[in-house]
C-alpha cells in the first residue's frame, strides 16, 4: 500500500517503531467499525513522524488481521551510524595478484576484495583485462582504480579498455538502479521516494593516478565515451605530505578502507626515451616535472576535467542535429536539409573538394559527442612522479561483552545501541557508555604498493615520512613491490627492507617473475591445432624458470619472495598467508589431449600424408604459379571482436612480406604481447623490419596497442638504424591521437611517416558519387624505404572515419583488408584483383539480423566481397567471441594454365578461418584448407565449452 493512503485513507491499525533511544508506537483508528471502541480510537495521526527522511514501511503479516498490526514504521539508522556498523563487521578482505610480469601481461596488478565492493590496484598494463577473464575474476563491484608508477603506455596501456568494461558494468548497475527506483515511484508516496533516493548510491568510477592521468584520458575522447556515467579522476599533482606539514590524515577513504598517497620523484629523471641524454636535459625536466608536467595553468586544468567529464557523464545524443553552412561542415559527414515544407531531407548535391559548383546553403549534421569537439588538447610534458600507496582498513569496534552490558543493568533489546556506539540507559537511570561493554577496538589491518621503475627512485622512497610514522606503520603487514629491471639488486633498498624485516616483501618484477603462460586456455587450443596441422600452428613461447629479460628466476631471497601470479594474503578476519590459492603453472598437453580423440587424429594424420604426396604439390605449383610473393606468411595475433577472451585477442594481423618488410593491419591491446609470444629471441629482428601500421578505425579494440610497438619499433631501431622510418596511415584522428599522447610520452611519434586519409575524391571513385578517398602514391625512393608502391582506402559503414584498404607491392601483390564493415561496392572497387583479401567475420549466417544491426559482415557475406574482388586467396577474422564455424569450401585444382585471369581467380579460390598464433604462408593456403574437415571436426566436439565461453 503506498503511503499516502496511509494518511489520506486512514487504514485499520499502524504499528510504528523507531530504532533511535525514543521508540515510537502509534497505533491509527480503524475506518471499519469492529475496533473503533478501542481506547486507541481517538489517537491523533502523528503527520510530523511522516516527514523524517529515513523512515520504512514494511507491511506486517498478521496471524488475526482483526487484531494485529499491518503496517510497520520504521526510522533507518543515520548514515554515520550505518557506516560504524560497517566498519565494525568482520567482512572477509584480502588482496589477489591477479597479473605479473610476463610477455603478455608485462604489468603487476592486484585485485583487493572486500565482500561488498572491490579495487584494482598496481600497473594496468596491456593485457590486464584478459587476465582478470582468464582468472574468472569478477570486477563487477570495482568502482576505485589506483594506478602505480608513472603514467605511461607501459603502467596505463590496458586502463582505457578496462574503463570501457568497468562503464559498462556500473551503467548497468545504473539502469538496473532506476528502474527499480521507477517502479517505486509508482507505488510509493513521495516520503517513500525521498526515501529511495537517499538509500540509492549511484555508483561512480574513480581513477586514482600520478600526473598527466587527466591528459591520458582525455586523449582518448574522440573513441572512449559512455553517456551518463560519472567517473573522476583523482591525479595527485602534489606530495600530500608536503602540503599538509607532515600530517598523517588519509587523503582519501570510504566506508572500506584509509588511503595514503605517496608520489616519488625521480632523483635524475630518467628519460623515456631509449638514447642518453644530457646533464642539461635531465636538470631542467627535473625543475619542470612539479610545475609544468600537467596542462600549465588552471583554466587549462578545468578544460582537461571538463573534457573527461563528457567522455562519461553528458546527455548527448545521437539524433541531435545542429545546423551549420555546407562550407563549414566537417566531411565526411552525412549531411541533412530542409525542404520546401520544413521538412528534413538528405542532402545530396555537390560537395566541397568535388570539382562541382557548391552552394552556399545551411545544412544540418548530427551533433558530434561533445569530446570531439574539442579539437585540441592544451600540451604537458612526459612526468618523471611514481605514484605509490598506503591502505589499511578502518579500525574495528570490540567485542561485546553481554554479561558486562547486564551488569550494568542495560535491556538486551538496547544492546544493539551500544553495537553502533550509541549510549543506553541501565539500571537507576545510569547512562552506559559503548565503551563499557565493548572490547578493546581491533586496528586496520594494512599494506604498500611501491612502484620504482629504476634505481633513480630509492632515495624518494626510503626518505619518506609515512615509514616514521608508528601509527600509520601499525599493522602494516605487506608492502608489494613493483620494480624495474635490476631495482630489486639495489644495496639501498634491501638495506630499507631489512630494517623493515617484521613486514613481509613481496617483489614483481620482469626479472624475477617467470615469463610464464598467463592464458593457458588459448595455448591450450593452440597445441590442439598444432596436433593437427603442425605447419600452421605452434605454441606460444614461454619459459617457467626464466623472466622476460631471460635472468633465472629461481633462486630465493632471504629478504623477499616473488611476486607469484594467484597468491591471497588475506587481512580480515585474520591476517593470513594463502599460498595454496597460487596458481601453479598449466600442464598444457594434459589440458589439451582432453579433447583429442583419437578420431580426430587420425583424420588428421590422413590430412598429413594427403599434403606431403608430390603429385599433390604439383598440382598447386600449377595452379598457383602466377601468384605473386607466394612466400608472404600472414600472422594472425588477434581475431576476436570487441572484447579479449580467453581464446581470442582483439584484432591484429601481421603480414611479413619478404624482401619488402612486415606490416600490422590494425593493432587492438596486447598486439605486442602477441608477437612476444610469436617470435620470441626473433621478435628484434621482426621489429626492425616493421615498414608499416594500417589502423582502420578508432574503436579500441582495434588500435589500444598501437602506441606500444610503436615504443617497441622506436627502441629497436634507435640503436640499429635511428635514421629509419615508420608509417602509420589511417584517420586523421588515429593520427591526432598518436600526437596528443606523444606529449605525455616520447615513444617515437617524431620519427614516424604519417599517412592520413581525410576526404573522399570523387574522381577516384570511377565519375561516381562514392567514398573513395585519394590513394597514397609512393614514390621510388619512399617505396625502397617501406616497401609498400601504393595504398589505397574507401570509407565504409561501420563508425565514422571506418576505413578499408588495399596494399599494392611492385610486384603486383595486392593485399585487401576491411577492418570492420558492412558489405561495400566501394572496397570491391579498390579491391580489384586482390591476391588475399583479409575480411571481418564477425557472424554466423544465421546471426544476419545481428550483423545489420553492429553494422559487421557475415561468413557469407564476407566471402562474398572476395569472390565479387576475384581475390585468389580469402581469410576470416575479427570472429564474435561467442561464435566461431569453419568454413568446408569444394577444391578444385583442375584449372587450364590458358584460363582468363578472372576465371581463374574465381575457380582458385581458397577460404581460410584465421587463429590467434596460426602462420600460414600465402603458397600453403591449399595444404591449410586440406585440415578444414578435421579443424571443423574439433569444433564440433567443444561446441558446449564455446557457447558456455
Amino acid at each position: 500500500m503506498r503511503q499516502r493512503n496511509v494518511i489520506n485513507k486512514t487504514p485499520r491499525w499502524l504499528f510504528a517503531f523507531s530504532r533511535t533511544t525514543n521508540p515510537h508506537l502509534i497505533v491509527l483508528p480503524s475506518i471499519r467499525g469492529s475496533l473503533t471502541k478501542s481506547v486507541f480510537a481517538k489517537t491523533p495521526l502523528p503527520a510530523a513522524l511522516f516527514r523524517k527522511p529515513n523512515l520504512s514501511l514494511l507491511r506486517a503479516s498478521p496471524r488475526d488481521r482483526k487484531y494485529c498490526a499491518q503496517f510497520l514504521l520504521f526510522e533507518r539508522a543515520p548514515p554515520q551510524q550505518r557506516l560504524e556498523l560497517l566498519r565494525g563487521s568482520r567482512m572477509l578482505n584480502y588482496v589477489q595478484t591477479i597479473a605479473t610480469p610476463t610477455a603478455d601481461t608485462p604489468g603487476t596488478c592486484l585485485l583487493l576484495h572486500f565482500d561488498n565492493k572491490r579495487y584494482i590496484i598496481g600497473s594496468i598494463a596491456e593485457g590486464t583485462q584478459r587476465a582478470t577473464i582468464q582468472r574468472n575474476i569478477g570486477i563487477q563491484k570495482v568502482e576505485d582504480v589506483f594506478l602505480t608508477g608513472v603514467v605511461n603506455w607501459h603502467n596505463a596501456g590496458g586502463l582505457l579498455g578496462l574503463i570501457l568494461v568497468l562503464a559498462d558494468t556500473l551503467s548497468t548497475k545504473v539502469e538496473m538502479l532506476k528502474a527499480n527506483l521507477g517502479e517505486r515511484q509508482k507505488k510509493a508516496s513521495e516520503i517513500q521516494i525521498t526515501r529511495a533516493v537517499n538509500e540509492t548510491i549511484m555508483p561512480r568510477l574513480r581513477i586514482h593516478g600520478g600526473k598527466n592521468m587527466t591528459q591520458l584520458l582525455a586523449t582518448a575522447r574522440r573513441f572512449i565515451f559512455r553517456k551518463g556515467l560519472p567517473l573522476d579522476p583523482q591525479e595527485i599533482l602534489e606530495d600530500p605530505r608536503l602540503v599538509e606539514q607532515q600530517e598523517f590524515k588519509p587523503d582519501w577513504e570510504d566506508a572500506n578502507i584509509k588511503v595514503w598517497y605517496m608520489p616519488i620523484q625521480s632523483t635524475s629523471a630518467v628519460s623515456s626515451s631509449p638514447r642518453k641524454r644530457t646533464h642539461s636535459e635531465f636538470i631542467g625536466e627535473s625543475e619542470s616535472d612539479g610545475q609544468q608536467s600537467t596542462p600549465d595553468n588552471e583554466e587549462d586544468r578545468r578544460l582537461v576535467q571538463t573534457v573527461v567529464t563528457q567522455m562519461f557523464d553528458s546527455d548527448w545524443k545521437m539524433d541531435a542535429l545542429i545546423e551549420t553552412t555546407l562550407y563549414e561542415a566537417k566531411l565526411p559527414a552525412k549531411l541533412f536539409v530542409r525542404d520546401d515544407n520544413g521538412h528534413i531531407q538528405v542532402y545530396t548535391g555537390p560537395l566541397p573538394g568535388s570539382g562541382q559548383q557548391v552552394p552556399d546553403i545551411p545544412v544540418l549534421v548530427r551533433q558530434p559527442w561533445p569530446g570531439a569537439m574539442v579539437s585540441l588538447l592544451p600540451h604537458t610534458k612526459p612526468s618523471s612522479q611514481s605514484m605509490c600507496y598506503i591502505f589499511k582498513t578502518h579500525e574495528r569496534r570490540g567485542k561485546f561483552n553481554p554479561q558486562a552490558a547486564e551488569a550494568h543493568g542495560v535491556a538486551k533489546k538496547d544492546y544493539k545501541l551500544l553495537t553502533l556506539g550509541q549510549n543506553a540507559v541501565g539500571k537507576d537511570g545510569v547512562v552506559v557508555t559503548p565503551d563499557m561493554v565493548l572490547g578493546q577496538t581491533v586496528p586496520g589491518n594494512g599494506f604498500a604498493v611501491v612502484d620504482l621503475p629504476d634505481p633513480s627512485y630509492i632515495d624518494g622512497l626510503v626518505n619518506r615520512p609515512e615509514w616514521s610514522n608508528d601509527s600509520l606503520m601499525n599493522c602494516l603487514h605487506v608492502i608489494y613491490w613493483i620494480l624495474g629491471p635490476g631495482v630489486k639488486n639495489e644495496p639501498r633498498l634491501q638495506e630499507f627492507m631489512q630494517k623493515k624485516s617484521e613486514i613481509k616483501h613481496i617483489v614483481s618484477s620482469p626479472d624475477s617473475c617467470p615469463n610464464r603462460i598467463a592464458f593457458e586456455s588459448v595455448t591450450a587450443q593452440a597445441f590442439k591445432l598444432r596436433c593437427i596441422d603442425p605447419d600452421r600452428f605452434y605454441l606460444p613461447i614461454y619459459d617457467n624458470d626464466v623472466s622476460i629479460l631471460n635472468t633465472p628466476t629461481k633462486e630465493a631471497s632471504p629478504i623477499f619472495e616473488s611476486g607469484k601470479l594467484g597468491k591471497v594474503v588475506q587481512f580480515a578476519p585474520q591476517y593470513v598467508h594463502q599460498d595454496d590459492k597460487i596458481t601453479p603453472f598449466p600442464d598444457i598437453e594434459k589440458l589439451a589431449r582432453a579433447d583429442l580423440n583419437d578420431e580426430i587424429l587420425e583424420m588428421a594424420e590422413k590430412v598429413k600424408q594427403k599434403v606431403a604426396d608430390p603429385e599433390f604439390l604439383a598440382k598447386i605449383e600449377k595452379v598457383e604459379s602466377d601468384i605473386p610473393n607466394r612466400d608472404a606468411e600472414i600472422i594472425p595475433l588477434g581475431t576476436g571482436s570487441a572484447l579479449p577472451s580467453k581464446y581470442r585477442n582483439v584484432s591484429s594481423t601481421l603480414l611479413r612480406v619478404p624482401g619488402y618488410g612486415n606490416y600490422l593491419f590494425d593493432c587492438g591491446e596486447n598486439t605486442l604481447g602477441q608477437l612476444h609470444r610469436v617470435f620470441g629471441n626473433e621478435l628484434p629482428e621482426v621489429l626492425r623490419n616493421l615498414k608499416g601500421i594500417w589502423i582502420s578505425h578508432l574503436h579500441a579494440d582495434h588500435h589500444l596497442g598501437t602506441a606500444s610497438v610503436i615504443r617497441a619499433w622506436h627502441e629497436e631501431t634507435m640503436q640499429s638504424d635511428p635514421s629509419a622510418k615508420l608509417f602509420v596511415a589511417s584517420h586523421m584522428h588515429m593520427i591526432d591521437w598518436l600526437r596528443e599522447y606523444s606529449d605525455i610520452e616520447d615513444y617515437g611519434f617524431k620519427r614516424l611517416q604519417t599517412v592520413v586519409f581525410g576526404r573522399w575524391d570523387k574522381t577516384h571513385g570511377g565519375g561516381l558519387d562514392r567514398k573513395v578517398c585519394t590513394p597514397r602514391e609512393f614514390t621510388e625512393e619512399e617505396t625502397r624505404a617501406f616497401g609498400v608502391s601504393r595504398i589505397d582506402a574507401c570509407y565504409v559503414q561501420h563508425c565514422f572515419g571506418a576505413l578499408a584498404t588495399v596494399f599494392t607491392f611492385p610486384t603486383g601483390f595486392k593485399v585487401a583488408y576491411s577492418g570492420d564493415c558492412r558489405p561495400c561496392n566501394e572496397f570491391v572497387l579498390i579491391g580489384k584483383g586482390a591476391t588475399l583479401l583479409i575480411h571481418e567475420s564477425t557472424f554466423e549466417d544465421e546471426l544476419q539480423g545481428d550483423a545489420v544491426a553492429k553494422k559487421h559482415s557475415t561468413m557469407s557475406e564476407a566471402i562474398g566481397i572476395g569472390r565479387r574482388m576475384g581475390a585468389r586467396r580469402i581469410l576470416l577474422t575479427h570472429f564474435s567471441q561467442r561464435y566461431q564455424k569453419i568454413p568446408i569450401m569444394e577444391e578444385n585444382m583442375e584449372i587450364r594454365p590458358d584460363a582468363e585471369k578472372g576465371r581463374r581467380a574465381k575457380l582458385d579460390e581458397v577460404v581460410l578461418v584465421a587463429f590467434d598464433y596460426m602462420r600460414v604462408k600465402l603458397g600453403d593456403f591449399r595444404k591449410a584448407q586440406a585440415f578444414l574437415p578435421t579443424l571443423q571436426k574439433l569444433f564440433e566436439e567443444n561446441v558446449k565449452e564455446d557457447e558456455d565461453e
